[in-house]
């Protein structure tokens, strides 16, 4: 196993700049997701590594080597890909053993490897089928087994799960973390832009913008702790709520001022030191749909809403409020059926508060 690390790494495409100036350490044996939106540089990234690519700038560490000019079949690394690329006029055994035929491995130790590393994934029934005969679960594991069977330092999977269907890409997300991290422990680097692939998934996760690397913390501290906007709205089904508002000090105590609505914010939560740098400042003000009380009646402190429709996700219900050219979105108690209005307030223990200008969180 190896450790991967980028060192400051741009990649230029004509005008373009794909990945910009990205520093990023992947630990041995750790799974790291890089996840983002289509264009983000995620890919690419990944390309970077396998040797698909080479950066503009910056360094590209795989274990203690600099392999910017190594050639990508000398690195160690193996990738699979969202389409799995398997050769149609092979069967699944020569699409496994073509990686160590091509390396000069003898033939009686690649049969050998082939049969061990096709009863390891579950799939020695299907050695004498061509791809055409597989289902796309099977394709995917023969995939990895193509990969696997060299016994790389650095596994890359990019989009693996993509075109599979939900109830086997729900399957393999839980049997590829199994395999890769429990039972090999390989250095895995994953790409998608499926939040929930990532936070079921990954040790640590890389969150990437517009070729910038947004965030990298652990599912928890990504959702829990985001750094700026675009992390606290990328991760989180619904997204986090944001309200661009003022925060004042009244006689009734500190208020987060909306253009719809007044908030009283609890001040011994905020803190004083916390209060005088965001106080008089335009900011957003953050809560996940998931963090708010709700009540159908009118109580002390609560906001009224109206509501434009509820969306029902499996167990959980979810009303979007309006509020001008803006709506609001939370979740819904169980057994609570509203009408036409409701009372709401985020958990004050639970809101961020974020710079308007720059997006970075300035509380949470």
């Amino acid at each position: 196993m190896a450790r991967v690390y980028l060192e400051g790494v741009t990649k230029v495409f004509g005008n373009v700049v794909a990945v910009d100036n990205l520093t990023l350490e992947v630990k041995d044996g750790e799974f790291m997701v890089l996840l983002g939106p289509s264009g983000c540089g995620k890919s690419t990234t990944l390309r970077l590594i396998a040797g698909l690519e080479k950066p503009t700038k910056g360094n590209i560490w795989i274990g203690d080597r600099i392999v910017n000019e190594i050639d990508p079949t000398k690195r160690n690394v193996a990738m699979v890909f969202q389409s799995y690329a398997l050769y149609p006029h092979m069967t699944v055994f020569g699409n496994i053993e073509f990686p160590l035929k091509m390396s000069g491995v003898p033939k009686n130790e690649r049969i050998k490897k082939v049969k061990e590393i096709a009863e390891f994934l579950g799939i020695s029934e299907l050695l004498n089928r061509k791809p055409h005969e597989l289902s796309g679960g099977q394709q995917q594991r023969v995939a990895l087994a193509r990969a696997l069977v060299r016994e790389p330092e650095v596994f890359l999977l990019d989009e693996p799960l993509s075109n599979l269907d939900a109830k086997i890409r729900t399957q393999m997300r839980f049997e590829l973390k199994k395999l890769l991290s429990y039972d090999l422990g390989v250095t895995t680097i994953y790409v998608t832009h499926d939040q929930i692939e990532a936070m079921t998934m990954a040790d640590r996760i890389a969150v990437m913008n517009k070729g910038k690397l947004q965030q990298v913390g652990t599912p928890e501290e990504i959702f829990y702790k985001p750094k700026n906007t675009f992390v606290a709205t990328f991760v989180g089904s619904p997204p986090m709520n944001l309200i661009p508002g003022r925060v004042v000090e009244t006689e009734e105590g500190v208020k987060f001022i909306a253009e719809h609505f007044e908030l009283l914010l609890d001040k011994d939560i905020i803190g004083k030191k916390v209060l005088e740098t965001i106080k008089e400042k335009d900011v957003l003000l953050g809560f996940r749909p998931q963090h708010v009380e709700v009540s159908i009646s009118e109580k002390p402190g609560f906001i009224k809403g109206e509501i434009l429709g509820v969306e029902k996700l499996g167990v959980e219900s979810f009303a979007h409020l309006n509020y001008g050219n803006s709506e609001i979105v939370i979740r819904l108690p169980e057994n609570l059926t509203p009408k036409k209005y409701i009372y709401w307030r985020p958990e004050l223990k639970r809101i961020y508060i974020f710079d308007s200008k720059t997006k970075e969180v300035l509380f949470f």
